[in-house]
Order: C-alpha cells, then structure tokens, then sequence
C-alpha cells in the first residue's frame, strides 16, 4: 500500500457478475433461494450450453445489434458508439471461435468476488488510509447510483465514514462507460481530486 497513494473508482459494480446481487442484506432466506435457482438456470441452459451460446455468436450478434446495446450505455453522447467501438466488439466475438464463447461463460459463471462492502470491511486498513474517489455516471442503469453499491459509497461520503473526509465522490452526465461517454466531465473531475487529495501530500 505504500506505493498507492489514491484510489479512483468508476461506477463502482457489485462484483465481477451479478451473483453478488445474492449478498444484498435486504434479501431474505427465501429471496436469495429463488435468486440462486435462477442464475443456476442461467448458467445451465444459456451460459455452459456451448451450442447455445456459439450460435448466438454465429447468427444473432450483428453489429446493428451491437451498436444498439452500446448506445444504450452511452447516454450523454450516443454518438462517441463509432464503428471503430463496434467492431472492436463485433470481430473479436466473430472471429474468436471457442476462446469468444469460453470468454462470455467465464464472464457469467466465474467467481463474483468480495463485493465492495466486504472489501471494506476486509481490508479497512488500507482503504481507509489513503484517497478514495469514486465517479458515477448519473444515467447509468448497470450499476445505479441508488443501487446497493452507490448507496455504501454516498453512505460513506455524507457520513465520513473512513474519517478525515477520505472519499468523495462526483457525479457527472453519463451512462456505465462514463470515461468515454463525456471524457471531458470524467477527466476534469478525477484530474480536480487528483490535485487536491492525492499530489498535494
């Protein structure tokens, strides 16, 4: 930790997929029994179905499609989604053979992680000794500012949790892919914390 001297986040996710959404507090016993059976259905019939998930590739994926869901995530400027983007997408899932689909699995059915609470509470140590700052697109519908995570982190800014008023955060125009999406907003704001948090010591 003592090379570190700040940590920025953006649009800060619940884990490396969305089984940590199982971890939610306000989720009871029967609650996270039906979520569990669900992402079991998932993985079993979509995500480990290799046929499946190779024709999907082969015969759904289009860059139209691509674009769209892009887009989607691009809500500040839609048109920063150039053909450049979608083909950075597009071939890779086309041209990939099984190394695409063995990607896309992974994605979905690998270990989720710690979520960030846990983090916190597993190494408080460290990251409550040092800068932490988070950017959060205001129109992102991945990971909501008002969702779980978003939640903890203004929760930890309104109440300086942490002390010494060690994480802030800033909410800009954008969508999940925030840093492209308005890079000037992004970079203005993480280059302002960097300034006054961070090479100030």
């Amino acid at each position: 930790s003592s090379r570190i001297r700040g940590i920025c986040l953006f649009n800060c996710a619940v884990g490396l997929n969305s089984r940590n959404l199982l971890k939610n507090p306000t989720y009871d016993p029967v609650q996270r029994a039906i979520l569990n059976w669900l992402f079991d259905l998932f993985d079993f019939f979509i995500f480990d179905n290799e046929l499946l998930l190779t024709y999907a590739l082969n015969n759904i994926v289009t860059k139209d499609l691509l674009r769209d869901a892009l887009k989607s995530l691009y809500t500040h400027d839609p048109e920063r989604v150039d053909d450049e983007l979608v083909d950075s997408f597009y071939y890779p899932a086309k041209l990939g053979g099984s190394g695409a689909v063995e990607a896309i699995r992974q994605i979905y059915t690998n270990d989720a992680g710690l979520t960030p609470m846990e983090m916190h509470e597993k190494y408080d140590d460290v990251l409550d000794s040092m800068p932490l700052h988070l950017i959060w697109g205001m129109e992102d519908v991945v990971t909501p500012i008002d969702g779980d995570v978003g939640k903890f982190y203004c929760d930890r800014v309104a109440n300086n949790r942490g002390g010494r008023g060690m994480t802030t955060i800033d909410v800009v125009s954008g969508g999940h892919i925030l840093f492209d999406d308005n890079p000037i907003e992004v970079n203005a704001a993480m280059l302002k914390w960097l300034d006054r948090k961070v090479l100030k010591k």
